[in-house]
């Protein structure tokens, strides 16, 4: 390649952005050995459950590991309001692709409850592994302010406890659709967030990948399947075939059917968009 390539990849903790960007910067020194990368990673004050974003850069020239504000060329937010965030780094030829998975991180909670429809809800128990609150519990980590798990299943049902932060997370492993979201403060609506990011650049995507993860019967895949959406779009100058070899070379060897299923399921994706925009 002969110029510089700037990427920023953004969401919250526990979404796997520091993996995606780990396979990118891999891929990049695989594709050339005239390649520069340099990458930046900035984690919130808690790693699982605030904001993160990862600066990665790779061409001849490239000397900073810092994106310089209104040059990034792609932008992949694995959260909807984290594409918002760092909105100051387009530009009018930047291609950004965000999910629009909802997944407020506890430090930047302005107010929401869940509640449960129980006519619905059969006790799977999936929303207790997905609470961060939950989650934090399990490992024994002790809280100043609360002072119970956020849910827990009582008699084949899930109750919400009063620890709950209203982050939304566990909406995304609830097999049924079981929970309710109850406003407090206005979260911005997906069409909000794409008029916004449309101001800038007209290459805004606004994609519902943990849907097309969960078709694949595992959204934990989001992130990789995200990274495949990205790649399929051929905006990022890195072949699918090295991206490929780095998945299998940094995902656990466990997952690493379902991973390369949902990259490609994003490479297909992520083609539809090239043909239909490009």
């Amino acid at each position: 390649m002969t110029k510089d390539y700037n990427i920023v990849i953004t969401g919250v903790g526990g979404q796997g952005v520091l993996l995606v960007s780990d396979i990118l910067a891999l891929a990049a020194l695989e594709e050339s050995s005239e390649n520069r990368v340099r990458t930046s990673q900035l984690k919130g004050m808690s790693q699982r459950s605030a904001s993160v974003i990862v600066h990665l850069r790779f061409g001849p020239t490239v000397d900073s590991p810092l994106v310089t504000k209104g040059s990034v060329d792609a932008l992949l937010s694995l959260e909807l309001s984290e594409g918002l965030r760092y909105l100051e780094y387009l530009n009018e030829d930047s291609l950004a692709i965000i999910n629009t998975e909802v997944n407020i991180p506890p430090v930047t909670f302005q107010g929401r409850s869940v509640e449960v429809n129980r006519s619905l809800c059969y006790g799977c128990g999936n929303c207790l592994a997905y609470c961060q609150v939950n989650y934090y519990f399990k490992g024994n980590n002790d809280f100043l302010v609360l002072n119970s798990p956020a849910s827990s299943v009582i008699s084949g049902k899930c109750v919400i406890q009063d620890s709950c932060t209203g982050c939304g997370q566990c909406f995304s492993a609830c097999p049924r659709s079981a929970k309710i979201l109850l406003e407090k403060n206005a979260y911005p609506e997906i069409n909000q967030i794409a008029e916004i990011l449309k101001k800038i650049t007209k290459n805004v995507f606004m994609i519902s990948a943990i849907d097309l993860a969960k078709d694949l019967g595992n959204p934990r895949v989001t992130n990789i399947l995200l990274l495949g959406i990205l790649l399929g779009t051929e905006r990022v100058p890195l072949s699918v075939a090295t991206v490929e070899s780095c998945i299998s070379k940094r995902v656990p060897t466990n997952l690493l059917d379902i991973n390369l299923k949902a990259f490609k399921k994003g490479i297909e994706k992520g083609r539809e968009i090239l043909a239909e925009n490009f």
